[in-house]
Order: C-alpha cells, then sequence, then structure tokens
C-alpha cells in the first residue's frame, strides 16, 4: 500500500509556523521522514522551527524545483511507493499555486498516490479578501508579459473580462517590477477601472493600496521591491472607493480623499504601513 503525500503550506515572510500554521500541520509534518522541498536550506530552516532535530537530521530533503525534468518526477515518489508518506513543502504560502509541485501532484494521483492538501496562508486569497473586490468570480493568471506592449495587451485583455463577467483579475509579478507594473495599470486600464496592490502581504511591512487606475495614472503607487499582488475590477468602483469630501475645495468642486489604503485614506506617493501578524 502506498503513502500519502501532504501538501505543506509555509508561512509567508519571517513568521513563525507555530503561530501561522494550524497545530495539525505542526503535528502531521513532525512525524514524516520524506520532504519534497523547492530548496533544501529554506525547507531546513522552517522545519527546525518546530521538529525534534534528531527527527530532523534523519529526515531526507529532495528537491523539486521550476528546473526539475519532468524525468525525474517518477524518483521523487520513490518513498510513496514504498509505503511512507511524505510531504511537499513549499518556499511559501501554499504549494502548486504560483509554486512548483503541480506536476508532482499530478504524478502521484495517476499512479493511485492519495493526496492531501493542509490548511494554511496564501497571499493570492489574502490579497482578495483585503481589496474589497469582488471574490464570488475570480481568475488567478500568475505573470503577465514582461515586454511593455504584451504586457499593455494583457492588461486590456484582462480588464475587458472582468468588465464582460463581473470577475476580480489577479496577478503577480517580480517585486523588482511592482513600481513599473502598477505605472503600466495606470497607463493602461481605463480610468474608473478598480486597482489594488497588496504589498509584503502577512509581514510588518503590509501595505494594501486600493484605488482606481485614473488615480494611479496621475500619481501610481511606489511600492518598492517587496513582493505585491495586484488585483482589477471592471464591475464599478463604488465598493472600495472613499466618499467624496461634500465640502468644496476653494474651485467649487468637491473634495476627493483620494487613494483608500488600509489604515486610512491618504495620497498614493506616501506609503502607509502598518503592523502585520510576522
Amino acid at each position: 500500500m502506498s503513502g500519502t503525500l501532504f501538501l505543506v503550506p509555509v508561512p509567508i515572510g519571517d513568521g513563525d509556523p507555530r503561530d501561522e500554521l494550524a497545530p495539525m500541520v505542526l503535528r502531521t509534518v513532525a512525524g514524516l521522514r520524506d520532504f519534497i522541498v523547492e530548496n533544501r536550506r529554506s525547507a531546513r530552516r522552517f522545519l527546525s522551527r518546530f521538529m525534534d532535530p534528531a527527527g530532523l537530521d534523519a529526515s531526507s530533503l529532495a528537491e523539486l524545483s521550476e528546473h526539475t525534468p519532468a524525468a525525474e518526477l517518477d524518483a521523487l515518489l520513490e518513498p510513496l511507493r514504498a509505503g511512507r508518506d511524505a510531504a511537499l513543502v513549499s518556499e511559501a504560502g501554499c504549494p502548486c499555486v504560483a509554486d512548483p509541485g503541480s506536476d508532482l501532484v499530478a504524478a502521484a494521483a495517476r499512479a493511485g498516490i492519495r493526496v492531501v492538501p493542509l490548511p494554511g496562508p496564501s497571499s493570492i486569497v489574502m490579497a482578495l479578501m483585503a481589496s474589497g473586490m469582488g471574490g464570488q468570480r475570480f481568475s488567478f493568471l500568475g505573470y503577465l508579459p514582461a515586454d511593455p506592449p504584451g504586457r499593455a495587451r494583457a492588461l486590456r485583455e484582462l480588464e475587458a473580462r472582468s468588465a464582460r463577467d463581473g470577475s476580480t483579475q489577479i496577478f503577480i509579478e517580480t517585486p523588482y517590477r511592482s513600481d513599473r507594473m502598477a505605472v503600466s495599470m495606470g497607463e493602461g486600464l481605463g480610468p474608473d477601472t478598480l486597482v489594488c496592490a497588496a504589498s509584503g502581504i502577512a509581514t510588518a511591512a503590509e501595505l494594501v493600496i486600493r484605488g482606481t487606475a485614473g488615480l494611479w495614472r496621475r500619481e501610481p503607487p511606489a511600492l518598492g521591491k517587496v513582493p505585491t499582488v495586484f488585483l482589477v475590477s471592471a464591475a464599478g468602483a463604488a465598493a472600495i472607493l472613499p466618499r467624496p469630501d461634500p465640502r468644496p475645495d476653494r474651485a467649487g468642486t468637491p473634495k476627493h480623499s483620494g487613494d483608500a489604503r488600509s489604515g486610512g485614506s491618504r495620497p498614493t506617493g506616501r506609503k502607509v504601513r502598518r503592523p502585520g501578524r510576522g
């Protein structure tokens, strides 16, 4: 009889596993000795926070990354075929979601090996929760094209899809291109399309910025090189934008409180940080 492949989440950022993961997850992982990980060093650091040192030293950590050839997947399943339980450990967040591992899970399913996902943090879901956008229908798109024409075309397409079916469109970007992506969203989306950047989720540097593409076109947020989840909704801006100040300014037009952020509404040019759980 084959073993069970457990899909093990990892805290986002530098959170303590004992604070962020369910006790059932920690108990399950502590009893295993076969692990499939993206990076041995970071996986050992994660496991050492709650595993017995002798048990960790006796454990096997096999690597699986985006560069692992498909021909090597079968060998990674050997402990399971031998009847031992094993864990697929994410680098951050949940395995197989914007993370290597889907091919291994598919191979395990084909081999008749039981696969059990364990609950844990997902920056994608947490960003959707904090965005104020519709969570009834949404799509995760991974990375958009890096070249400017391809990125602009992808933004127009996801905006049209959102307007057509009322969905929230979610994607991520390499941290060093986050500021560039925010500029592209301001320039390439309709002025009334809702936009959100959820940066540094579940860390002390967590920052959620909500607004419209029109606001970001005038003053794009400065995100820096922090992992960020981007969200777009063309379903209407009334849901998450701050209400205009009814008091007229000197020109006789109502004041607008600007960009909506966690912790208050402030101009987009200034960062507002609030403590996270990390």
